[in-house]
């Protein structure tokens, strides 16, 4: 995966961490267990974020940041060869009426990977030697053990994502902006852009209630994966709840969504 150069260990008995000496690219998630959901509550709550439910996690490795337009670009044909269906789209061919622009083709090389389907995404991972996480793998990664309704605390913060909640209209920000590996964007574990600027595609097919029991074999494609973590183009707040979950629909285009890959051993 894009951090396996260069890891780190994250554990769940401590929330504070300080930034790293190097920049890291991935970081190891120590084994542990979390509530996955939202209480009843909870401002801005949907009915699919529960009921709220018990989960235990294997450790693994998660990418510090969404997969970069460089990264994807040095594999993309590699992608290609791996998922004939799998696609994305460049700068240029940027369908009309998305919001924004595609990145791949630009020179926002350290922006993340947008416009990038389920498929695509999935093919990167595995070529990489990891995967798509889980929804349950990245609420708990996003979290980083805390049970507030955003991973800082329980009222939104304007500065710890990229979005458009400041100018308060869909896609006013205009576009992604340059990942990053430390600051107020990261978490206590050191996974930045968890929530803003790109939702992130999961390997989860939707189902309407958290703890359903899921298909005894999985579609090879998800019908409705879920992806998580809002992004540029949103300007409600409570769309970057560690606990809300979100859907790709086909009229929102993607230049919000994009990626990144876990490595479970």
């Amino acid at each position: 995966m894009e951090g396996c150069a260069t890891s780190k260990e994250a554990t769940t008995h401590s929330p504070a961490r300080e930034a790293p000496t190097t920049a890291a690219t991935a970081v190891w998630l120590s084994a542990g267990g979390f509530d996955m959901g939202s209480p009843e509550g909870e401002p801005g709550r949907d009915t699919d974020e529960g009921p709220r439910t018990h989960v235990a996690l294997a450790r693994f490795q998660m990418d510090v940041t969404p997969v970069t337009v460089r990264a994807f670009e040095e594999r993309a044909e590699q992608v290609r060869a791996k998922d004939p269906q799998a696609h994305w789209w460049t700068e240029a061919e940027t369908p009309q009426g998305w919001l924004g622009h595609c990145n791949l083709g630009s020179e926002r090389q350290e922006h993340p990977m947008n416009c990038v389907d389920w498929r695509a995404a999935r093919a990167y991972c595995e070529l990489t030697g990891g995967a798509l996480p889980t929804e349950a793998e990245w609420e708990y990664a996003a979290r980083a053990t805390a049970s507030t309704a955003y991973w800082w605390g329980e009222t939104f913060d304007v500065t710890r994502v990229v979005s458009s909640v400041a100018c308060t209209s869909r896609g006013c920000l205009g576009s992604t902006a340059p990942v990053v590996s430390s600051g107020v964007r990261c978490n206590s574990w050191g996974l930045c852009d968890m929530t803003g600027n790109v939702w992130q595609w999961t390997a989860t097919t939707y189902q309407e209630h958290l703890g359903e029991t899921t298909p005894a074999e999985p579609p090879d494609v998800p019908e409705k994966p879920v992806h998580r973590g809002g992004s540029w183009l949103n300007q409600v707040p409570s769309l970057f709840r560690s606990a809300h979950r979100g859907l790709a629909y086909p009229r929102n285009g993607l230049t919000g969504v994009g990626f990144r890959c876990v490595l479970r051993r």
